[in-house]
């Protein structure tokens, strides 16, 4: 299970960065 967290949680960071810079990009304000 170790190794799947250490494989999983990256690409959880990754993905929610990723929805937070395309509102941001696109709309170009801050989401706060």
């Amino acid at each position: 299970m170790h190794l799947v967290w250490k494989n999983f949680l990256p690409l959880t960071l990754a993905l929610c960065l990723w929805h937070t810079s395309i509102p941001i990009s696109t709309s170009g304000t801050p989401p706060l």
